[in-house]
Parts: C-alpha cells; sequence; structure tokens
C-alpha cells in the first residue's frame, strides 16, 4: 500500500497581504493574526484594524473631548484643564501649573479660604503656526499640544508630529514593488505590469488583455497573468501566440468529414460537402437513389442504383454508353445495317435468308430483333 504524507501548508509565505496591519504566524493547518495594541481582527480574520476607543465609552477624557488616533485615544481638554502625561485624562489647572495662596483663616470655624493662581497663558499656536508641523496644535492653558494628522504620530510630550514610515512599519505595503516614504505617506513604484490602483493601496496586476495592452495575433486569445501576460493561438490556428497561421485540417486529415464527403479547408476551420450522388451536411452523407428519383433514366434498359450514382443495364441488341448511364443502339456486324431513318417500315417478310426484319420501338429508336431464318 502507498502511504501519502500532509504537509503544513505556510499561509502567511503564501500570501504575505495576510494580517495586514498586524503579524501573520502560521499554525498547524491555519494561521492567526497578531494585532498590536488598539487594533482587532475584522470579521474574516485576516486583517487588523484599529479600535475606536472614543466610540467604546462616553467616560473617557472627563472634562474634555475624546480624540481617537492610531492605536490609542488622546484627550483635548476643556478650557481650565490640562492633559494627563498619558494624554488619556484632563485635570485642573491647579493641580499642576498653579498654586494655591491662602486668602484668610478662621480660628474658630477651622476653614480657609484658597486662591489658585496660575501663570499667564501664553499661546504658543498663535506665536508659532508650524510649531506642530503634520498635525493641528491646540492651545491649553500653560502649554500646547498636537494632534497629529494621518501619517504622523505625536511624540511622546504631544508637542511635535513624527512622520511614520509606512515603509518600515509594513514591509508589504508595496507589494510587487518598491516603497518609497514621505512626509506623512508613501509612494509605491511598481514594478513593470503593475500599477497602483486608485483607492487601494500597494501595487495592482495590470490586466494588458482586458485594456488592450497586448501584443497577440488577432487569430490568438490574450491570457492574463501576474505581471504579464500571454497568447495562445485559437482553435484552428498554428503558431507562438504572437502569430498564428491556418491549420490546414484537410491535408492534415484533422478533419471529421464523412468519406463520401470532400474536405475544404477555410480560415481557422474547415466545411465539408457530399459527393455528387449523396446527400447530407458533409459529416454524414447518404446515398440518393437516381433510379427511384427519375424512372426515365436508363431508356431502352434497366435502372441500376450504385453507391454515389447509377448504371444501366441494356436490353439486348442496345449497348451502355461509356458512363454507363444510357443505352445505345448495339453496332451489328455487316452486312447488316440499321436503317437511317428514325422511323423503321412495317415488317415485311422475308425476301432473302440475310434480310434483317424490323420494328418500329418508342422514342423513335430502332432495335434490330432478328435474322430471318434460312429458307
Amino acid at each position: 500500500m502507498m502511504m501519502k504524507n500532509c504537509m503544513d501548508i505556510n499561509e502567511c509565505e503564501r500570501d504575505p497581504l495576510l494580517c495586514r496591519g498586524g503579524i501573520c504566524m502560521n499554525t498547524d493547518g491555519s494561521f492567526e493574526c497578531i494585532c498590536p495594541p488598539g487594533h482587532e481582527l475584522t470579521a474574516e480574520g485576516n486583517t487588523c484594524i484599529d479600535i475606536n476607543e472614543c466610540s467604546l465609552s462616553d467616560n473617557l477624557c472627563r472634562n474634555g473631548r475624546c480624540v481617537n488616533v492610531i492605536g490609542t485615544y488622546q484627550c483635548s481638554c476643556d478650557s481650565g484643564f490640562q492633559a494627563t502625561p498619558d494624554r488619556q485624562g484632563c485635570v485642573g489647572e491647579c493641580s499642576s501649573k498653579g498654586s494655591f495662596q491662602s486668602l484668610g483663616v478662621s480660628s474658630s470655624q477651622r476653614w480657609m479660604i484658597l486662591l489658585c493662581t496660575a501663570t499667564p497663558n501664553i499661546d504658543e499656536c498663535e506665536d508659532n503656526p508650524e510649531i506642530c508641523d503634520g498635525g493641528q496644535c491646540t492651545n491649553i492653558p500653560g502649554e500646547y499640544r498636537c494632534l497629529c494628522f494621518d501619517g504622523f504620530m505625536a511624540s511622546l510630550d504631544m508637542k511635535t508630529c513624527i512622520d511614520v514610515n509606512e515603509c518600515d512599519l509594513n514591509p508589504n505595503i508595496c507589494l510587487h514593488g518598491e516603497c518609497e516614504n514621505t512626509k506623512g505617506s508613501f509612494i509605491c513604484h511598481c514594478q513593470l505590469g503593475y500599477f497602483v490602483k486608485k483607492g487601494t493601496t500597494g501595487c495592482t496586476d495590470i490586466d494588458e488583455c482586458e485594456i488592450g495592452a497586448h501584443n497577440c495575433d488577432m487569430h490568438a486569445s490574450c491570457i492574463n497573468v501576474p505581471g504579464s501576460f500571454k497568447c495562445k493561438c485559437r482553435s484552428g490556428w498554428l503558431g507562438d501566440g504572437l502569430k498564428c497561421n491556418d491549420l490546414d485540417e484537410c491535408a492534415t486529415e484533422e478533419h471529421k468529414c464523412n468519406l463520401n464527403a470532400n474536405c475544404v479547408n477555410t480560415p481557422g476551420s474547415y466545411r465539408c460537402a457530399c459527393r455528387d450522388g449523396f446527400n447530407g451536411d458533409g459529416f454524414s452523407c447518404s446515398d440518393v437513389d437516381e433510379c427511384a428519383d427519375n424512372v426515365n433514366l436508363c431508356e431502352n434498359g434497366q435502372c441500376l442504383n450504385a453507391p454515389g450514382g447509377y448504371r444501366c443495364e441494356c436490353e439486348m441488341g442496345f449497348n451502355p454508353t461509356e458512363d454507363s448511364k444510357a443505352s445505345m443502339v448495339g453496332t451489328i456486324p455487316s452486312p447488316f445495317q440499321i436503317p437511317s431513318s428514325p422511323t423503321c417500315p412495317q415488317p415485311a417478310p422475308c425476301a432473302k435468308p440475310t434480310q434483317p426484319s424490323c420494328q418500329a420501338y418508342p422514342h423513335t429508336t430502332c432495335a434490330l430483333l432478328h435474322l430471318c431464318p434460312l429458307l
């Protein structure tokens, strides 16, 4: 008994686009996508997408507004509040920038009036419009922070926007091409036969057959393949696809014509025509019974049907023509001759032993009946 072994298929190597946005891990019989923090798998289980934490909870960024960023979220705090160091919360100004001053103390009621004083606010966003290059500057009392655009990420102190190198982040982002990082984005320089399709990332195969960008022969079929195309001559034609010549099926006997039909070559094909004496479409031919179709054939004889034709079996005194399709008066050795008149005279008694006896036959054809007996 022959044993067969089953080997695991590494889906991650076969399809580099699996687990886009994450890491593809091959497993026995399958694969697993490991997503970075702040990401989750799609329903199909083959792509990691960003989680919008702001839409998951209304309790984030109390005293401020939640802003979703790739992999996490940040808080845009209300006036009088500032972001915590991790930028995921808002606290009052006095808790970090201001100071408390005593305005009075009551020993009897043991209370103290405190005044929160903050240093004068400077609007860094207005003073330096380019301070958050690659993002939007938001002024808050005592400082500012940057909300970065797509393609940028905020620094730890949220005071600058750093370009994200998509080429390093995802080596397969320009599959079938070379990735070039640009400020806030990237460019794919695709290989020959690929292009960047609008609305997609990476390089997409060009279907040369669909857009007519091929040099296949007019009698060939264009077959698209990744990054290129192939040409194949159609049935009835021979060649490499770039040049196709007619196949003469009749000469090579690569036809299905009936044995009683003639093969006629045509460009890219052939046709069949039944020979004389046969009926049909050329692929199937049946004999024509000429004797049954025309009872007037073989005058002075009997019509006999034959494959593809007929022949005449003549009556006594008549010979068949060269094509055997009619009867003619037989030749009588001298001195007997057939009368030259188309109509024979009435029979006369035999005057001499050698005198022939004649009788009129239909259609003015005469036949020698017999010789007079010897007296």
